[in-house]
């Protein structure tokens, strides 16, 4: 049996969940050096240098309303395309499209119909 508390137990998977990842990059040889000597001097790993650096250049990017604006608007455009979809779809199916893909209210699980060949009348 697990001894943890239940809260721990959610924490201990989301931290197994954000181990860290290797993302490499190619730099120009001039620009290593001068990494190479500041982080003697500084004392940091190449890997600090490269996590700071990093996260100064997302948190810049977030900031950034034209970003902001264009990501909101990519956003838009694929509910567009989503909503197309499933009026296509619809359309295709008629009326038995919203019954077969409603929700089991009761389970909160997709009607057991779904994906089922309907017998000949």
């Amino acid at each position: 049996m697990n001894e943890q508390a239940p809260d721990m137990q959610g924490q201990t998977v989301a931290e197994e969940e954000r181990k860290p990842v290797v993302f490499a990059v190619r730099i120009d040889p001039v620009l290593r050096e001068q990494i190479e000597g500041l982080r003697g001097i500084t004392e940091q790993s190449v890997n600090d240098v490269g996590v700071e650096a990093l996260n100064d250049w997302v948190t810049k990017t977030l900031a950034d309303e034209a970003i902001r604006n264009k990501a909101m608007a990519e956003i838009d455009a694929e509910e567009r395309r989503l909503q197309e979809r499933r009026s296509a779809i619809a359309g295709i199916l008629g009326d038995t499209a919203t019954a077969v893909e409603a929700p089991n209210v009761t389970t909160g699980e997709p009607s057991s119909r779904r994906g089922r060949a309907r017998p000949a009348s």
